[in-house]
């Protein structure tokens, strides 16, 4: 069974190195409101990924799985348990830049939108703002509701 484990600060090393080898943005991953996840079988690890934000609107960050994993469904689980937190944590609505990855997130429920739809405290996100180039994909998802 996949375990999911938030990151400290200490931890954040190995995530960069792993983002800045597929050319996913680093820089700001240690910044306050963002938390980041490390997904592991038997203390190996599997796959990062990370939330940004708080309330209906959470942007989902840095999804990056082992190469030796890749088309095995790590990618769709971490996304999927993403998802769940963010929903616990009282997200509506998940939202995400790519530049590589679209065709992934299309299977898995997201759609494109246009930029200029998304609200205001996602516009004001690093990534919308300076991380992620103009060109990048923009994608939401409406999260399930989930019931008590």
């Amino acid at each position: 069974m996949m375990l999911m484990s938030r990151l400290g600060n200490e931890g954040l090393g190995h995530l960069r190195e792993c983002l800045t080898q597929v050319s996913l943005p680093s820089d700001d991953v240690s910044e306050s409101g963002r938390q980041f996840y490390r997904f592991e079988i038997n203390g190996e690890w599997l796959a990062y990924g990370g939330l940004e934000g708080a309330g209906a609107d959470m942007l989902l960050r840095s999804v990056v799985v082992n190469d030796a994993l890749r088309g095995r469904g790590v990618g769709r689980d971490v996304v999927s348990q993403l998802e769940r937190c963010a929903a616990s944590q009282g997200a509506k609505r998940i939202h995400l830049l790519t530049n590589t990855a679209k065709a992934f997130f299309l299977q898995n429920g997201y759609v494109v939108c246009e930029r200029a739809e998304a609200p205001v405290v996602i516009c004001q996100s690093a990534q919308f703002k300076y991380l992620c180039p103009a060109a990048a994909s923009y994608l939401q998802k409406t999260l399930p509701t989930t019931r008590d």
